[in-house]
């Protein structure tokens, strides 16, 4: 910082130094006058500067922050499922989309709630949720739409039935294991699902 000062005040000291040599009769006013000016100037530039590191600094904090909240979600997580390795697929649910779409719907809900069920009376099960769809549209929005679909699901047993976030994992599939359609658009609209899979001690 010292520095970064000091090399603010070269061009000063150096309008200084020609004047003087140039022997221009300068006045002391006007040679004040131009200080004073770079200093200005000068000062702002280091204010800038000091800003700069604070804001920063306050990024990196809160980062920080986040970074100690997700440590200590994932412990939690761990520690809450641990013994997993011994659980197996206790429960299978599939619900299936409109085209485009990531609403619950009404149908869908029925297959939820007996998730929900099966999640509220086996405490210690998780579960994964994922997402598909067909092959219509690019790779990079399948792959949102799975992940929308998911959520949908994920969010619907949260606000139903109060399941506990570390408890749900999520993934999407996107078109990644969808298949062509063999007659037309019908077997497509079998590939617009989330898949959901309760983890439990048997």
């Amino acid at each position: 910082m010292y520095f970064k000062k000091f090399k603010a005040f070269l061009p000063v000291v150096g309008l200084v130094i020609i004047l003087m040599a140039a022997g221009c009769g300068a006045s002391k006013t006007y040679v004040d006058q131009a200080v004073a000016g770079e200093r200005a100037r000068s000062d702002a530039e280091i204010g800038k500067v000091n800003k700069d590191v604070a804001d920063t600094k306050a990024d990196l904090n809160k980062l920080q922050s986040l970074t100690a909240q997700l440590e200590k979600k994932t412990d939690l997580a761990i520690n809450e499922a641990k013994g997993f390795e011994d659980y197996q697929v206790i429960g299978t649910y599939e619900i299936y989309f409109d085209f485009n779409s990531s609403e619950i719907t009404m149908e869908a809900q029925s297959h939820l709630d007996k998730a929900g069920d099966q999640m509220t009376t086996n405490r210690t099960a998780i579960m994964e949720i994922a997402g598909y769809c067909d092959p219509s549209g690019s790779a990079s929005y399948n792959m949102e739409l799975g992940n929308k679909r998911a959520a949908a699901a994920k969010y619907y047993l949260v606000d139903s039935f109060g399941v506990n976030l570390y408890r749900m994992f999520m993934v999407s599939y996107g078109e990644d294991k969808s298949v062509a359609a063999t007659d037309g658009q019908a077997s497509y609209t079998e590939q617009r699902k989330v898949v959901l899979k309760v983890w439990g001690k048997p």
